[in-house]
């Protein structure tokens, strides 16, 4: 909780930096060093660092899908979701491919639209960690909406909630319906395997 709120307030002190509100010139940090003057950038990237290191995910290589796959089991677990419906979502979404852009603009693995990321404060959607731990956010927030309903969250992931909220249940677009019924298929299919 006191994380949180030293996050909080370093992002709202970076706001503040961007609008001249705070006098203070912020210099460069060392990362991993937690120093109350860091921007929410070196914030995140010390994070970031950090949280590869953790994984034994080299920093300065491109990730693998199983780098991928260990970032989706690390937010998984802080979220309490299956691994498997995550892995699900990426695969239905963009296949894995960190720099898909679908033609609404949606971006990166979990598809995020830039509303979307910004309410998550997402800086790089691009960012595989980034948009993992976004979307994986986004997908927690909509199970806990919708009690736990993976044909609910999935098709509000996908349509929105507006639309699932006025519908009463799976709108009927077909999109919206084909999306749930592959992200389950999946999900099925990885449930099958066994997982690392």
């Amino acid at each position: 909780m006191i994380d949180d709120m030293h996050n909080v307030m370093a992002r709202i002190n970076e706001i503040k930096g961007r609008f001249g509100l705070n006098r203070k010139t912020q210099e460069k940090v060392p990362v991993n060093e937690p120093v109350s003057g860091q921007t929410f950038g070196q914030m995140t990237d010390s994070a970031i660092d950090i949280m590869k290191k953790d994984l034994n995910i080299d920093p300065d290589a491109d990730l693998t899908k199983n780098d991928i796959d260990r970032i989706v089991n690390y937010y998984a677990s802080k979220k309490n979701i299956p691994a498997g419906l995550i892995r699900s979502v990426i695969k239905a979404e963009s296949d894995y491919n960190v720099n898909a852009m679908s033609p609404k603009g949606a971006m990166g693995l979990m598809q995020l639209m830039p509303e979307t990321a910004m309410g998550l404060g997402i800086e790089n959607p691009f960012d595989p960690e980034q948009n993992i731990k976004g979307g994986v956010t986004l997908l927690k927030d909509l199970l806990d909406n919708y009690k736990g309903d993976y044909r609910l969250a999935l098709a509000a992931y996908n349509a929105g909630k507006g639309n699932v909220d006025r519908a009463g249940g799976v709108p009927d677009f077909k999109e919206t319906k084909d999306y749930v019924r592959k992200v389950i298929d999946f999900y099925v299919s990885d449930e099958g395997k066994v997982t690392k």
